[in-house]
């Protein structure tokens, strides 16, 4: 008995000198980062965050992608108003630490009065309103797109990885609440990005498998279980059947049959 309990202890402290060499490396490293980036705020009184040029934001000890971030906001000319919505930007969450252990200065380059005057005395006539052509966004390449007002190479590349994922966008109210474009929604973004073409459903409530409806990613393992058990056993759910089962409570089904369809 007495060793046995001797073989325990010494198995137990194997696995906490073990578990102490595993998280050690991970918490030195975190903490030798958070002194450098003191060390740098410690010569550095704030950051000018609306002001900052592409040299001073490339040269800040963040990532590349939140210096990407920061340089497409600058070149659009959307302005951080305060710390609460730095923080809510999940482009810079990478680098939350950083921009929370320092000031942040929000003011933006002002425009003096004389300047502005002598601008518009300059012009003679008013200069002709720019006309955009709306583009389809089921069918658009990323050039018509980056062609448009307040969308770069950053939008871009969330609608198309939206459309990647689901296969095409069949709802804009869904696409808006699950992307960036909801935050940052400008009004002439109603009339440009349009819905001409939605496809047909590719996946099937009778036809697509097990594989490919867990693929979709509004389905989970229980209700894709539920809908391949259902029809082994029984016949193709209709989606009123589906609506009453308790996988698919508080899930949008009207939803889903945009790109499910029950044949």
């Amino acid at each position: 008995m007495r060793e046995q309990l001797e073989l325990t202890a010494i198995l137990i402290c194997i696995a906490l000198v073990s578990g102490a060499m595993f998280l050690f490396p991970v918490e030195k490293k975190i903490a030798e980062h958070k002194a450098f980036l003191e060390l740098w705020w410690s010569a550095n009184d704030s950051l000018r965050i609306n002001k900052a040029d592409s040299s001073h934001i490339y040269s800040l000890p963040i990532s590349k992608a939140t210096k990407r971030s920061l340089w497409f906001r600058r070149k659009r000319n959307w302005p951080f108003k305060d710390l609460e919505e730095l923080h809510a930007d999940r482009y810079l969450k990478e680098d939350s630490l950083f921009f929370a252990l320092g000031a942040i200065d929000f003011s933006v380059t002002a425009v003096s009065a004389s300047k502005t005057a002598a601008t518009r005395a300059s012009i003679k006539r008013p200069l002709p309103s720019r006309k955009w052509t709306a583009v389809d966004v089921n069918t658009c390449d990323s050039a018509a797109l980056d062609a448009l007002p307040g969308i770069g190479p950053g939008m871009v590349g969330i609608l198309f990885r939206y459309r990647t994922r689901y296969g095409f966008i069949a709802d804009m109210d869904h696409f808006k609440s699950n992307t960036y474009y909801g935050e940052r929604w400008q009004q002439e973004w109603t009339t440009l990005l349009t819905l001409d073409s939605i496809p047909p459903p590719k996946l099937s409530l009778e036809h697509s498998t097990f594989e490919e409806l867990m693929g979709f990613p509004e389905l989970n393992y229980a209700q894709t279980k539920r809908i391949c058990f259902y029809r082994e056993r029984f016949t193709v759910p209709t989606w009123k059947e589906i609506e009453e089962w308790e996988e698919f409570s508080g899930a949008d089904t009207t939803f889903l049959q945009l790109y499910i369809s029950r044949n």
